[in-house]
């Protein structure tokens, strides 16, 4: 039987300090500058990995308003550009690209996007659009969508219910492929959650259906941006919800106090309210949106988000990389950058992608908003789950015995747990297991 209150601890351990240091999972190696200023606005890369590449996709903005998605191809290093190539250009009959997101599956890139067209000086239309393209060298587009996935309009035009199309999520199921909008509600607490998802097929992209799919029971007011993850034979979607009704603004989504959730749904999409969804982020007084980012790895799960606190012109921006092990308990947050939130700072969405140790969060650096250029922060994460000696996923009070064991007995520690790494023991980073690793240990077991 395993012993969940152990002796080997002293009493005086137990009052942690705030100095007890814990081994940090990301260690930042550095920032790409994927264009420079001189090349016009760009903004919201989308970064995808294979196991000798790295493409980028960005938003290039030139003068006159020029619109296009254009892709960058690297070394998987990022110390050579290989290729560059515009993938989506303004068109009279549609207007100019906006947002995307993509997902792929090793071998294959599918990308969501939208293009907005004005029809008048106070009017515009706006269109969603799928494509998917090999993920090689010659990044050939092997479907595309030739009409229009949908048709709607922008949110200042759209009463209520209807169907916003800019930043779609993309999934890629097992059979198909699906892309999720929003309808509009309102942002307040009595708001509706409600998202519209389309399947198409992997091979063309023709539609095979489409349901409206009500969050209503999980979240708090208008369906915002969020991502979504296949996991565990699940369906994970992480999202904000709006937690006070003072001071909404309806006009942004940014216009009301909301935290982070995440909803798991079964493969048909249904989900249980009381049992399936969980907090991610809370913190108080402050705006938790645009979940650009969902990725999971063998140990962890990987959230990014855009916070705001404060109130613009003198609030701030900020742009979390957020993981979780395998039970969703919070093992690290990494802030990738800041900005003034204001019309002197620039405008934060990031993205992720996660691909054996590299994570890697795409980013806009622009100020004044509007203006800057597009950029890759590059991590590296330490292999496997600091404190977690028993190799289940999780830190928890079951890897109590397996921590004395590597502390006490390193030989023996290896012969029961023959496919872990004795090194997980060392939780405060400094390459040695011993007596000072025993605090940062009991500081894991005690993390909310």
């Amino acid at each position: 039987m395993r012993t969940q209150n152990r002796k080997f601890v002293p009493g005086a351990v137990l009052l942690l300090q705030a100095a007890v240091a814990v081994a940090q999972p990301l260690q930042y190696l550095k920032t790409v500058t994927v264009t420079a200023p001189s090349e016009g606005v760009s903004a919201r890369p989308e970064v995808a990995l294979t196991a000798e590449r790295a493409f980028v996709l960005y938003l290039a903005i030139a003068t006159g308003n020029e619109r296009t998605f254009t892709l960058r191809i690297y070394d998987r290093d990022f110390e050579h550009l290989l290729a560059t190539r515009v993938l989506v250009s303004t068109t009279p009959d549609y207007g100019g690209p906006t947002d995307i997101r993509i997902a792929t599956d090793g071998q294959y890139l599918y990308a969501f996007y939208e293009t907005h067209k004005p029809t008048s000086p106070n009017t515009a239309a706006t269109y969603l659009w799928g494509a998917k393209y090999a993920l090689d060298d010659a990044f050939e587009r092997v479907a595309y969508t030739s009409t229009p996935v949908a048709t709607s309009r922008p949110m200042a035009q759209l009463p209520e219910g209807g169907e916003l199309l800019d930043d779609p999520a993309p999934l890629i199921g097992p059979a198909s492929v699906f892309v999720v909008t929003r309808l509009k509600y309102s942002l307040s607490m009595s708001g509706r959650t409600i998202y519209r998802v389309r399947e198409l097929r992997k091979d063309n992209l023709a539609q095979l259906g489409q349901f409206d799919l009500d969050l209503s029971d999980a979240a708090n007011g208008r369906a915002r941006v969020n991502s979504l993850l296949l996991w565990n034979n699940s369906i994970l979607m992480a999202l904000s919800t709006t937690v006070s009704d003072v001071g909404i603004n309806e006009n942004t989504d940014d216009g009301a106090k909301s935290d982070v959730i995440l909803v798991r749904m079964r493969p048909d999409w249904t989900f249980d309210p009381k049992a399936d969804v969980r907090t991610l982020s809370a913190e108080p007084d402050d705006v938790e949106n645009y979940v650009c980012g969902l990725e999971a790895d063998a140990d962890y799960v990987y959230v990014t988000y855009k916070q705001s606190v404060g109130q613009p012109p003198a609030g701030e921006h900020r742009a979390w990389i957020k993981m979780f092990d395998r039970n969703f308990k919070l093992v690290h947050q990494e802030k990738v950058r800041t900005t003034v939130w204001g019309p002197s700072g620039g405008e934060l969405r990031p993205s992720l992608e996660v691909m054996d140790r590299q994570v890697l969060s795409g980013q806009s650096t622009g100020e004044p908003f509007g203006a800057g250029s597009a950029k890759v922060f590059v991590y590296q994460r330490r292999p496997g789950v600091p404190g977690d000696l028993n190799c289940d996923g999780a830190v928890n009070n079951f890897d109590i015995d397996p921590f004395v064991l590597a502390l006490t007995d390193p030989a023996g520690y290896v012969q029961k747990f023959p496919d872990c790494d004795r090194m997980l023991a060392d939780v405060n980073g400094d390459g040695v297991v011993d007596n000072f690793d025993i605090d940062p240990f009991v500081k894991l077991l005690t993390l909310p």
